[in-house]
């Protein structure tokens, strides 16, 4: 199993890497959640990008029966697939959809803090809170998601991450509150709310936290966490302009070129 672990995560960060699609992987190699994980942070061992933060994943429990999940998972987000707000990303014919997330900014110092995250300690290491966008995508020839691993190896499905304006936020007040995201090319809204993140965002942040630290993935900077979505995932099509709104935190917008 561990050459195949090997064999698969070179795979995936190759097609990543040079921006070409695999054929469907089996799904029996992925259909252990653990497998996927180990697919995955050997894809990211090998692709060599730069690191910006982290992303969870699966963070919705409604779907958790769908998907077979015991947890969400995680994987990096990195500089090479982050766009600026208001910006440009590119259409790519993988693509699976766009979700509105909020997002924190981390202090590295938390790597250096020799106790558990919880609620009662995790503020101080926060910076600022953003809503932000996240492009979802496959890096094989794909129709559907069809099970949690296939999501797990590939990246977490990432494909591009924008942040808008970063800012000081209640705490409390995240835990639920209304979020939008708009496809105005498309005019339609498609309203979410921060509770069907984990129960709050924050929740999610936590658990990020630890797991991270737990496996001793250590970045030298300070650093991003994006929570999971609060809305759907949204279709894309090539020159959709889509704008995410979450109340009293602010607005974030992408236009898929």
């Amino acid at each position: 199993m561990n050459n195949k672990i090997k064999i698969l995560g070179d795979k995936i960060a190759e097609a990543r890497f040079k921006k070409k699609f695999l054929p469907k992987i089996s799904k029996s190699l992925i259909s252990n959640p653990n497998i996927a994980a180990q697919i995955c942070r050997h894809a990211e061992m090998e692709l060599l990008w730069n690191p910006i933060g982290f992303k969870a994943g699966a963070t919705n429990k409604s779907m958790w029966k769908k998907l077979k999940a015991k947890k969400p998972f995680f994987s990096y987000l990195y500089e090479e697939s982050t766009y600026k707000n208001k910006g440009k990303m590119p259409f790519q014919s993988n693509l699976i959809g766009a979700e509105l997330e909020v997002a924190f900014k981390i202090k590295n110092e938390i790597f250096n803090f020799n106790k558990r995250i919880t609620k009662s300690n995790v503020s101080k290491f926060i910076i600022g809170i953003a809503p932000a966008i996240e492009v979802v995508g496959f890096r094989q020839k794909l129709k559907a998601i069809d099970c949690l691993g296939r999501m797990i190896s590939d990246f977490g499905l990432n494909v591009g991450f924008v942040t808008g304006k970063l800012t000081k936020y209640s705490l409390k007040k995240i835990t639920s509150i209304p979020t939008v995201l708009t496809n105005k090319t498309g005019k339609k809204d498609y309203p979410g709310n921060t509770k069907i993140v984990l129960g709050n965002p924050i929740n999610s942040l936590i658990w990020l936290l630890n797991e991270i630290r737990k496996n001793n993935m250590i970045l030298s900077f300070d650093f991003w966490v994006t929570t999971g979505s609060s809305t759907p995932i949204i279709p894309i099509k090539k020159g959709d302009l889509f704008s995410g709104s979450v109340k009293g935190l602010g607005s974030v917008s992408l236009k898929i070129n």
